[in-house]
């Protein structure tokens, strides 16, 4: 928890609103702000940030709609601050052995005085440093397998063209470029066709080919289904 809020510092807290937005201060509105920061635990110096960034932001806002600065306004814009310093937080141990007790309280303490801005937060995001652990790489090595070269024999990258680039050259489809190819029913099927992919790979288009590899599965898969009947 932060250093608590004195009653003399509230006071010039609201001394400097005033001067703002010239509201007049009581010491009724002392002791109410001296409560309220003190329950959220707003030190002086967030409130002084908070009343500064509030009227930072009110430069935003058209003058007939801007509004005088309250307790919440401050505890909100502090809580803010203190989340930013301690965003890029990276805990530093005293040994690398040290008991989960110590740990907690030194992490503790540390996110504290950051939080406070007792000490400067970290101004850039932790980089990892040192690499892999030496076996890493061993092991990626049994797990990893090879990718197909992207380039074609005189060293230029092949071009990846996707199947839908092309009209469909079977009779029976013809589907239009960006549209799905079709199934006999009318219904778009998932996958384009195979000629439809060989086409956009620079393949020839061989319908008597398609057929003959349709006869094919076709009749192997009669064979199967009378080999299954034959056998129960």
């Amino acid at each position: 928890m932060s250093e608590s809020i004195t009653y003399e510092q509230v006071g010039e807290i609201l001394g400097l609103a005033a001067a703002r937005d010239q509201r007049t201060v009581g010491d009724g509105d002392v002791m109410a702000w001296y409560d309220d920061l003190n329950a959220a635990a707003v030190s002086y110096a967030d409130a002084r940030g908070a009343l500064a960034a509030f009227y930072v932001e009110q430069a935003n806002v058209r003058s007939e709609h801007r509004f005088r600065i309250t307790t919440p306004d401050v505890i909100r814009l502090a809580r803010q601050a203190r989340r930013e310093r301690v965003k890029n937080f990276v805990y530093e141990p005293a040994d690398p052995d040290e008991p989960t007790d110590q740990f907690q309280a030194r992490m503790r303490a540390q996110l504290r005085a950051i939080g406070d801005g007792r000490v400067p937060p970290p101004q850039k995001m932790p980089a990892l440093e040192g690499g892999p652990a030496p076996n890493v790489a061993a092991h990626l090595r049994g797990l990893l397998r090879e990718v197909p070269d992207d380039e074609d024999g005189d060293g230029e990258p092949k071009p990846r063209v996707g199947a839908m680039t092309v009209t469909c050259p079977r009779e029976d489809c013809k589907a239009r470029v960006g549209r799905h190819c079709k199934r006999p029913s009318g219904k778009p099927r998932t996958e384009p066709h195979p000629a439809r992919i060989a086409l956009a790979q620079g393949k020839a288009y061989d319908p008597d080919a398609e057929r003959a590899e349709m006869d094919r599965r076709r009749a192997a898969s009669a064979a199967l289904l009378n080999a299954d009947r034959a056998a129960s």
